[in-house]
Protein backbone atom coordinates (compact mmCIF):
# COMPACT_ATOMS: atom_id res chain seq x y z
CA UNK A 1 0.00 0.00 0.00
CA UNK A 2 1.59 3.36 -1.07
CA UNK A 3 2.10 6.06 1.43
CA UNK A 4 -0.96 8.81 1.92
CA UNK A 5 0.04 12.15 2.44
CA UNK A 6 -2.29 13.85 4.90
CA UNK A 7 -1.59 18.01 4.97
CA UNK A 8 -3.14 19.87 8.28
CA UNK A 9 -4.72 22.97 7.57
CA UNK A 10 -5.80 25.66 10.31
CA UNK A 11 -9.48 26.62 8.40
CA UNK A 12 -8.02 26.50 5.14
CA UNK A 13 -8.72 23.26 4.00
CA UNK A 14 -11.89 22.95 2.63
CA UNK A 15 -11.01 25.78 -0.09
CA UNK A 16 -7.57 24.30 -0.59
CA UNK A 17 -9.04 20.88 -1.69
CA UNK A 18 -11.66 22.60 -4.19
CA UNK A 19 -8.57 24.40 -4.93
CA UNK A 20 -6.35 20.66 -5.67
CA UNK A 21 -9.22 19.23 -7.22
CA UNK A 22 -9.59 21.48 -9.74
CA UNK A 23 -5.73 21.53 -10.66
CA UNK A 24 -5.52 17.71 -10.31
CA UNK A 25 -9.57 17.06 -11.77
CA UNK A 26 -11.01 15.26 -8.97
CA UNK A 27 -14.00 15.83 -7.18
CA UNK A 28 -12.96 16.19 -2.99
CA UNK A 29 -14.88 14.11 -0.28
CA UNK A 30 -15.33 16.43 2.63
CA UNK A 31 -16.84 15.71 6.36
CA UNK A 32 -17.15 18.75 8.05
CA UNK A 33 -16.45 18.56 12.08
CA UNK A 34 -20.07 19.00 12.64
CA UNK A 35 -21.30 15.44 11.24
CA UNK A 36 -19.48 14.10 14.44
CA UNK A 37 -21.94 12.14 16.27
CA UNK A 38 -22.96 14.18 19.47
CA UNK A 39 -20.91 11.23 21.62
CA UNK A 40 -17.57 11.56 19.97
CA UNK A 41 -14.57 11.85 21.62
CA UNK A 42 -14.25 15.06 20.26
CA UNK A 43 -14.51 18.33 22.65
CA UNK A 44 -16.91 21.34 21.90
CA UNK A 45 -15.51 23.36 18.92
CA UNK A 46 -15.99 26.98 19.21
CA UNK A 47 -18.30 28.25 16.33
CA UNK A 48 -15.56 29.66 14.36
CA UNK A 49 -14.21 25.94 14.23
CA UNK A 50 -17.54 23.80 14.09
CA UNK A 51 -17.32 24.21 10.04
CA UNK A 52 -13.80 23.13 9.91
CA UNK A 53 -13.03 20.16 7.63
CA UNK A 54 -12.25 16.93 10.38
CA UNK A 55 -11.66 15.06 6.85
CA UNK A 56 -11.11 15.40 3.25
CA UNK A 57 -9.96 13.74 0.49
CA UNK A 58 -9.28 13.49 -3.11
CA UNK A 59 -8.78 10.45 -5.71
CA UNK A 60 -6.39 11.52 -8.50
CA UNK A 61 -4.60 9.82 -10.79
CA UNK A 62 -1.24 11.16 -8.99
CA UNK A 63 -2.56 8.76 -5.94
CA UNK A 64 -4.99 9.99 -2.99
CA UNK A 65 -4.46 13.08 -0.86
CA UNK A 66 -5.76 13.52 2.11
CA UNK A 67 -5.79 16.49 5.29
CA UNK A 68 -8.45 18.14 7.48
CA UNK A 69 -8.23 21.45 9.42
CA UNK A 70 -6.61 20.56 12.42
CA UNK A 71 -7.81 22.86 15.52
CA UNK A 72 -5.04 23.92 18.18
CA UNK A 73 -6.78 22.54 21.21
CA UNK A 74 -7.04 19.17 19.43
CA UNK A 75 -2.75 19.39 19.45
CA UNK A 76 -3.38 20.82 15.72
CA UNK A 77 -0.54 22.78 13.88
CA UNK A 78 -0.67 24.00 10.76
CA UNK A 79 1.93 22.08 8.26
CA UNK A 80 5.38 22.27 7.99
CA UNK A 81 8.58 20.05 7.07
CA UNK A 82 6.94 18.11 4.36
CA UNK A 83 6.91 18.58 0.11
CA UNK A 84 4.44 16.89 -1.98
CA UNK A 85 6.29 15.73 -5.02
CA UNK A 86 4.64 15.42 -8.60
CA UNK A 87 6.22 14.15 -11.73
CA UNK A 88 4.85 15.09 -14.91
CA UNK A 89 5.78 13.33 -18.32
CA UNK A 90 6.00 16.49 -20.67
CA UNK A 91 7.79 19.84 -19.64
CA UNK A 92 4.89 22.35 -20.77
CA UNK A 93 2.46 20.19 -18.78
CA UNK A 94 4.98 20.59 -15.70
CA UNK A 95 5.84 23.90 -16.18
CA UNK A 96 2.02 24.73 -16.46
CA UNK A 97 1.08 22.66 -12.84
CA UNK A 98 4.17 24.52 -11.00
CA UNK A 99 2.97 27.62 -12.31
CA UNK A 100 -1.12 26.90 -11.26
CA UNK A 101 0.25 25.53 -7.39
CA UNK A 102 3.09 28.82 -6.96
CA UNK A 103 -0.08 31.54 -7.62
CA UNK A 104 -0.90 33.32 -4.77
CA UNK A 105 2.11 31.11 -2.80
CA UNK A 106 5.46 31.75 -3.12
CA UNK A 107 7.93 30.78 -5.33
CA UNK A 108 10.96 28.82 -3.48
CA UNK A 109 13.24 27.44 -6.54
CA UNK A 110 11.92 28.64 -10.25
CA UNK A 111 10.62 25.86 -12.59
CA UNK A 112 13.91 25.37 -14.63
CA UNK A 113 16.54 22.82 -16.18
CA UNK A 114 18.49 21.50 -13.35
CA UNK A 115 21.73 18.86 -13.60
CA UNK A 116 19.32 16.48 -12.00
CA UNK A 117 16.14 17.12 -14.27
CA UNK A 118 15.04 18.44 -17.26
CA UNK A 119 12.67 20.10 -15.23
CA UNK A 120 12.29 21.42 -11.95
CA UNK A 121 10.41 23.63 -9.43
CA UNK A 122 9.72 24.54 -5.59
CA UNK A 123 7.04 26.51 -4.16
CA UNK A 124 4.63 27.37 -1.04
CA UNK A 125 1.44 27.25 -2.41
CA UNK A 126 -1.30 29.76 -0.76
CA UNK A 127 -2.58 27.51 1.89
CA UNK A 128 0.84 26.80 2.96
CA UNK A 129 1.49 23.09 0.85
CA UNK A 130 4.92 22.82 0.03
CA UNK A 131 5.25 21.10 -3.57
CA UNK A 132 8.63 19.88 -5.60
CA UNK A 133 7.11 19.58 -9.65
CA UNK A 134 9.55 17.93 -11.81
CA UNK A 135 9.91 16.59 -15.64
CA UNK A 136 12.32 14.19 -17.01
CA UNK A 137 15.02 13.13 -14.29
CA UNK A 138 18.17 12.97 -15.64
CA UNK A 139 20.59 9.77 -16.40
CA UNK A 140 23.29 9.68 -14.29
Amino acid sequence: MPFIPYLSFQGQCAEAFAFYGTVFGATPLTSPYTEAPPDSDLPELPPEQRNWLMHAQLDTSDGMLMGADMPPQLGGVAQAGVSLAVSRADEATARALFETLAQGGEVILPYGPTFYAKGFGMCTDRFGTSWMVSHGLKDS
